[in-house]
């Protein structure tokens, strides 16, 4: 246990994080999730992948303690008329990994929490395995070891696979060279890829590692729960071309039809990157709120088109996971803006 999981453990049984519950009770808490694991997806990206039994775990703690689950338009409606029933929080979900459909949607739905999932639509059309994702898990699995580019037809260069660094390295240049291939060439390489690293990977297409789940999977969400929103149609969102912006909201929102009548009026930002020269343009597209990954619970003066979540996953511990929904970290986080604020103004 760390120094800081030590601490905030203290914090906890001296009774710290029940006072910051009552000095937060203004506040609306959204958490984010993005795919539970259905291998060791969690090992080789805590951030992004956690393992069912953690996710039970958080979800019972949420049951135990009596937080008020609530759908994201009835959250938001408190919100900003200042009604938010105590411990009141948010359940997202981003992209459509398949293993939110199989193993987390159940589980909410034993424990009548509603949830909002962001659905990226092109990956959920083409069936296939996310490109980039799945380059990386493989290569992650090949650690400690090198490989050579001659695997997707280049003259010999062997690449180094020791260090996270150098997986990224090996992945951005992998990436850059098959950017221009069809998804055909691309799953091929994926599939060489996989044969070298001897990881079971099916050459018929069936594999379930990095899927989205299907349109008619999704389909079925709604009836227990689980709101279907939009998060673009090829996970992107540039801030200085509002054509792009209004082509990938209009396609997200015209294949999220084909299945539920919507409406489509929520957003999450692809990898959480937005600039308020955005927010008009969303505006005009039907939308009334879009979700960050910044940090902090949202109160009525928060932007609507900037909602802070806490970005939950393997990588947190319960004790952590418990300090910032009690809001704790919450105060911590302005207790610090406070300082700096001073030290700023203290500057000759």
């Amino acid at each position: 246990m760390s120094f800081r999981q030590v601490m905030l453990a203290v914090v906890k049984a001296l009774g710290g994080f029940a006072l910051a519950t009552r000095l937060t009770t203004r506040g609306l808490q959204i958490i984010c999730y993005h795919g539970i694991s259905l291998r060791d997806e969690h090992c080789f990206q805590p951030k992004l992948f956690m393992q069912e039994d953690t996710f039970r775990e958080r979800i019972t703690y949420l049951k135990r303690n009596g937080y008020q689950v609530l759908s994201l338009d009835e959250a938001l409606s408190h919100l900003y008329q200042e009604t938010l029933p105590p411990r009141a929080l948010v359940i997202t979900f981003d992209d459509g990994w398949l293993g939110i459909g199989t193993k987390a949607a159940p589980l909410l739905r034993k424990y009548g929490f509603h949830s909002t999932l962001y659905v990226t639509t092109k990956d959920v059309l083409s069936q296939t395995p996310v490109f980039d994702v799945a380059l990386r898990y493989l290569l992650w699995k090949k650690q400690d070891e090198t490989i050579d580019l001659r695997f997707i037809g280049l003259d010999p260069e062997t690449i180094l696979l020791t260090s996270p660094d150098e997986i990224e390295r090996a992945a951005c240049r992998v990436s850059d060279i098959s950017k221009s291939w069809d998804d055909h060439n691309r799953q091929a390489l994926l599939l060489k890829l996989a044969e070298i690293s001897d990881v079971e990977w099916n050459s018929d297409g069936s594999n379930p590692l990095f899927r989205l789940m299907t349109l008619e999977q999704l389909a079925k969400l709604p009836s227990k729960g689980m709101d279907l929103q939009l998060h673009t149609h090829r996970h992107r969102l540039p801030i200085d071309d509002p054509e792009c912006v209004e082509n990938e909201i209009i396609n997200n929102r015209e294949v999220l039809k084909r299945i539920v009548s919507g409406p489509f009026e929520h957003f999450c930002y692809p990898n959480g990157e937005f600039h308020p020269s955005q927010f008009p343009w969303l505006k005009k597209l039907g939308i009334k709120s879009a979700t960050t990954c910044l940090s902090g619970f949202n109160y009525p003066n928060t932007e609507r088109f900037a909602l802070r979540r806490f970005l939950d996953g393997e990588h947190i511990t319960q004790v952590e996971f418990e300090a910032e929904l009690s809001g704790f970290l919450e105060l911590l986080r302005k207790l610090r803006r406070v300082l700096q604020g001073r030290q700023n103004n203290e500057l000759p």
